[in-house]
């Protein structure tokens, strides 16, 4: 499985968090995008879940599986204030058919300000099941 991401990697020492996932209104919101070809066809559970705070101004944060072919799924968090950790997540079922689906950080975000998220303690996991 192979990840492509568009974010950069910082530290935030007033927390003591290291390694921690900076990105700056990603392009179409989205964080991770799996390439699950080896699995074409077959059924498999995502499950992803994260600790994300949002720099700016509060709005919904949610995790989603999508893409034509897949639905929206996660645990949204409505009217995330900033500045807050904030627990997200999300798991699917069902057969990867066509496209892969993506899975994406989906914010709510006003178009006149630039927007900070940071993402600590990502957990995926991708399942074949029999």
């Amino acid at each position: 499985m192979k990840m492509a991401a568009l974010y950069t990697i910082t530290d935030i020492p007033e927390e003591n968090r290291t390694r921690v996932m900076k990105v700056v209104n990603p392009v179409d919101w989205f964080i991770i995008l799996l390439d699950l070809s080896d699995y074409k066809e077959q059924v498999v559970t995502i499950k992803l879940s994260a600790q994300v705070m949002r720099v700016g101004a509060a709005g919904t944060l949610r995790w989603q599986i999508n893409n034509s072919r897949y639905p929206s799924v996660g645990q949204a968090v409505y009217g995330a204030k900033p500045n807050i950790w904030h627990e997200i997540g999300g798991e699917w079922t069902g057969a990867l058919n066509g496209s892969p689906p993506v899975v994406y950080l989906n914010t709510w975000r006003n178009d006149s300000e630039r927007t900070t998220f940071y993402i600590d303690n990502v957990q995926l996991t991708v399942t074949v099941n029999s």
